[in-house]
């Protein structure tokens, strides 16, 4: 009897172990929850929880992305919260990502990522005693800038057009200044093929005439054209077109006094291959051109000889040779027109400028989303009681857009510069305002590679005198860490 109750015993153990029930990994944690733009240096909390099938306790550790994963966290209740701190030394984009283990040290797979941008945050301003402006702006491949704009503080007869090449804090690298007698101003530059520059302004020095300028990447003038007629020409934006060349929108003064929509297309070295001047009995002008993707050309700017009103908006849709396909106008009884234009992820276009005819005051932002055809799909208006103007916009890496401009009804001075950040729908998500008491105007924007923003314009609120070129470089909510973002 006892020999059979130890083989019962025995028996009992082995059905007992085998009946064990088994232990299962808890699940992945829930996404990192934690700010999106962050500042060097500071430290920022990020939170996330994780829950176990078998109901056991859970430890939580971060991935931060640079290279350090936190220590396991204490155990938690499956389900509850585990909130950690992190700060970053450098600027860029972290993927920070959570783990779970629970007390059988079972591990999850590591969560989907948060992405954190730690982005540079600062102001410069640029200039001399006289009046000195930024026009256009563009991020360069090594993370610095180029600025086209204009210097008076460098010129007895009047200004010239100046490039300004910076580096990722804003220090200065080089700056070039182009002129001769009379005025000339930089209103527009853009990165060429080879990494050098294209700028467009204009050169009164005999008739007011559109000057092409041609710079490699160190700065270098490679050669530079003028086009002008007895009335005078305005190129104010130019692009690289896909064959090499440029394409450049513009206003040409006519015989009658007349201002008229300017598009004109140069081959790589800047020599005309054509011109477009669509002539109307009134006021005309074209601001931003674009090649589209059947190698035509998308062309904004305004009309008063068109529309509803004593001024409408205007987008022209050409072919290669810049003959008219459609054109589209957008307006009320008032003046309302565009000032700039880009072509979106899914073929339209997104438009930019101000309104007297619809809004909150006495003239606002207007931002006018159309489809590949031209046809409105939604538009949106921004303002207060008194006058504000968009006069850049750009598409966002969310899809969203990022518009500059100017704003008397809100901020420090008599006018700042206004940065306003929409989602895919043109809905405002937030608004930031910079400048001092004097007046402050930003003229172009673009999106980082770091995912803030890098405007420029001018300041009377800073700076060495009269007007001073503006450069502002934001973090991704559009802050910095003086000089406005409020």
């Amino acid at each position: 009897m006892r020999r059979v109750a130890v083989v019962l015993s025995v028996v009992g153990i082995i059905l007992f172990a085998g009946c064990k029930k088994p232990n299962h990994a808890p699940d992945a944690p829930a996404v990192p929850s934690g700010p999106t733009s962050c500042a060097v240096g500071v430290s920022y909390t990020f939170s996330s929880s994780a829950t176990d099938p078998d109901g056991d306790d859970v430890a939580i550790r971060f991935d931060w992305g640079d290279g350090d994963t936190s220590d396991w966290s204490p155990y938690v209740a499956s389900g509850d919260t585990v909130t950690m701190s992190h700060a970053w030394s450098a600027y860029a984009s972290y993927n920070v990502k959570a783990q779970s283990k629970d007390r059988r040290s079972a591990g999850s797979p590591w969560s989907d990522a948060c992405v954190a941008s730690v982005a540079r945050r600062w102001t410069r301003t640029l200039g001399g005693s006289s009046d000195d402006w930024g026009q256009s702006v563009q991020q360069t491949p090594d993370g610095g800038y180029i600025i086209a704009g204009t210097i008076g503080s460098r010129s007895a007869d009047g200004s010239d057009i100046w490039l300004i090449r910076l580096d990722a804090s804003g220090d200065t690298v080089w700056t070039r200044s182009f002129g001769g007698d009379g005025s000339q101003e930089g209103y527009s530059v853009q990165l060429t093929q080879d990494g050098g520059y294209i700028v467009v302004g204009f050169d009164d020095a005999q008739y007011c005439g559109q000057h092409l300028v041609r710079y490699d990447k160190d700065g270098n003038k490679l050669w530079d054209t003028t086009r002008s007629t007895w009335g005078d020409i305005l190129g104010y934006s130019v692009e690289q077109t896909s064959d090499g060349g440029y394409v450049i929108a513009g206003v040409v003064r006519d015989y009658m006094d007349d201002w008229n929509f300017w598009l004109q297309k140069t081959d790589p070295s800047g020599n005309e291959l054509w011109n477009t001047t669509l002539r109307a009995p009134i006021n005309d002008g074209a601001c931003s051109a674009h090649q589209t993707q059947d190698g035509g050309y998308v062309v904004a700017g305004y009309t008063a000889s068109f529309g509803a009103g004593s001024a409408d908006i205007w987008l022209v849709k050409t072919d290669s040779s810049g003959d008219t396909s459609w054109a589209r106008t957008y307006g009320g009884a008032a003046h309302d027109e565009a000032l700039s234009m880009q072509v979106t992820s899914d073929g339209g276009y997104i438009v930019v400028g101000w309104t007297l005819s619809y809004g909150a005051g006495a003239g606002d932002v207007w931002l006018i989303k159309t489809d590949a055809a031209g046809n409105k799909v939604w538009d949106k208006t921004f303002g207060g009681t008194s006058r504000e103007k968009g006069y850049s916009v750009q598409q966002t890496q969310d899809g969203g857009y990022i518009v500059v401009g100017t704003t008397e009804s809100f901020g420090a001075g008599d006018r700042d510069v206004w940065l306003v950040k929409t989602d895919a729908s043109g809905d405002s998500t937030w608004t930031r305002t910079f400048g001092g008491a004097g007046l402050d105007d930003g003229y172009s924007v673009q999106q980082t590679l770091d995912g803030g923003y890098i405007i420029t314009g001018f300041t009377m609120s800073y700076g060495a005198g009269g007007l001073d070129v503006w450069l502002i470089k934001t973090d991704a909510n559009g802050e910095v860490d003086e000089g406005g973002g409020k």
